[in-house]
């Protein structure tokens, strides 16, 4: 099953750094009497989720007006709907809204995180700061059960795979590439062998590195100068050589197998298929089932 994006833990973060509230009612929200307050921008005809349904659509969370989290434009699994917990109201209240929606629509939901406090000192939730507001807006494009889902899951798959070979294949026929895959399917074309350390299992690795898709889009770098020609650019991120250890899992399989034994100062570029970086999980601008190319460079191996 795909990665269910809302928690109890990923909602207890979340509520963790949200501004103040300290308003028992929300103007242009009604209210529940467990005091789940919620807006309906669109409200379909179709039937509302219920308890084991599966919900999928786009999320967008707010810390007042500032967008901190969303999936927008890559819809995919919001939650399981569940029973309630008896000793988690905030779980509780999440629940409750995901069976007041139903397909096509679009809410948003609020809760003042002050109803989730304890009475006393002794009671008090320390991660849940004082008179915050918890806001979240779904716009649901699917709600199936469990085994509608797992049909629809397999068809993706076979029809997602199927897209991503042709295009794979269209592009090395294009680019050119004569290399080989290794056993993970993945190409590796180095472009400069280098002579130093070599990155052993385990071991530190720096590394410069752009990551594309396919059609040439730019996803990630580790260059302040292709961050902002791409529009990629945080002014809070420090553009270094990423460091981890190579061959344990830190980095996505089709890489980090890659990296293994190569030397301080090799430069390559990496045709990663999906099915050994992210599979049928959109990450961000990365859609589903997308090969991954890197232009990487081993800056030091230590």
């Amino acid at each position: 099953m795909k990665k269910i994006l809302i928690t109890a833990a990923t909602l207890l973060l979340i509520a963790s750094v949200f501004t103040s509230c300290g308003r028992s009612e929300l103007r242009g929200f009604n209210r529940t009497e467990t005091g789940l307050h919620y807006r309906f921008y669109v409200k379909s005809d179709s039937p509302r989720a219920q308890i084991g349904d599966i919900i999928v659509g786009e999320m967008w969370v707010h810390i007042d007006e500032e967008l901190n989290v969303t999936n927008a434009g890559n819809p995919d699994v919001l939650a399981q709907v569940e029973l309630p917990h008896s000793d988690d109201l905030l779980y509780n209240l999440v629940m409750e809204a995901f069976q007041m929606i139903g397909v096509g629509d679009s809410v948003k939901f609020a809760i003042c995180l002050d109803m989730l406090r304890g009475a006393d000192s002794e009671s008090r939730n320390p991660f849940i700061p004082e008179g915050n507001i918890m806001f979240y807006t779904f716009k649901v494009t699917g709600i199936y059960s469990p085994e509608e889902f797992e049909l629809r899951m397999q068809m993706e798959q076979i029809i997602g795979e199927a897209i991503e070979a042709e295009m794979l294949a269209a592009f090395l026929e294009e680019e050119g590439v004569t290399a080989q895959p290794n056993d993970d399917g993945v190409y590796v074309i180095i472009t400069n062998r280098g002579t130093g350390a070599r990155a052993t299992t385990g071991r530190m690795i720096q590394m410069h590195y752009v990551g594309r898709l396919i059609d040439g889009t730019v996803f990630d770098t580790s260059f302040e100068d292709v961050a902002r020609e791409h529009g990629l650019f945080t002014p809070m991120r420090q553009y270094d050589p990423l460091e981890f250890p190579v061959g344990v899992g830190q980095m996505i399989p089709g890489m980090d197998n890659a990296l293994v034994d190569m030397r301080a100062g090799t430069r390559a570029t990496l045709i990663i298929p999906s099915n050994m970086a992210y599979g049928g999980h959109a990450m961000g601008m990365i859609p589903a089932f997308s090969t991954l190319i890197f232009d990487i460079e081993i800056v030091a191996v230590n």
